[in-house]
């Protein structure tokens, strides 16, 4: 199953970086169009960015696309697994955290649709992966 990862950290900080940016290089060289289509391009570079997640029966692929081209792939099968943690985050949203043993960690923030979770989970049961759930992620499974 292929699902998509949505990023609402990187929108926040890329629409705060454009600004900042646009406030910054306008004061040193002022406002100019060749400015404007540099910062342009910046923004369509960073909106650009899409993050992809695939449960197989035998091992999970994590993928950073940028204009749906993959730029990293990283598979993870069951023996590079320490724990599955799941955690809340915001206020009613679930988000996985995979704990690899070499390598870092992948976080698996807002995943779409939710039945990913229940996915992930029958994945580490079926390969006896260590499931970890915080107090918080066990309340909104009561939710819900």
């Amino acid at each position: 199953m292929e699902y998509n990862i949505n990023s609402q950290r990187i929108s926040i900080f890329s629409t705060i970086f454009i600004i900042i940016l646009w406030d910054v290089l306008s004061t040193y060289y002022g406002r100019s169009l060749s400015l404007f289509l540099f910062i342009l391009l910046i923004a369509i570079g960073l909106a650009s960015f899409r993050f992809k997640f695939t449960i197989h029966t035998d091992h999970l692929i994590y993928e950073i696309l940028l204009f749906n081209k993959p730029i990293i792939q990283k598979e993870i099968y069951p023996g590079q697994v320490n724990q599955l943690k799941l955690i809340r985050v915001g206020w009613a949203k679930k988000s996985a955290i995979i704990k690899v043993k070499k390598g870092i960690n992948i976080r698996l923030s807002v995943l779409e649709p939710q039945e990913a979770y229940e996915h992930l989970i029958g994945f580490a049961e079926k390969h006896d992966i260590m499931i970890f759930k915080t107090k918080d992620y066990l309340i909104l499974e009561r939710m819900k």
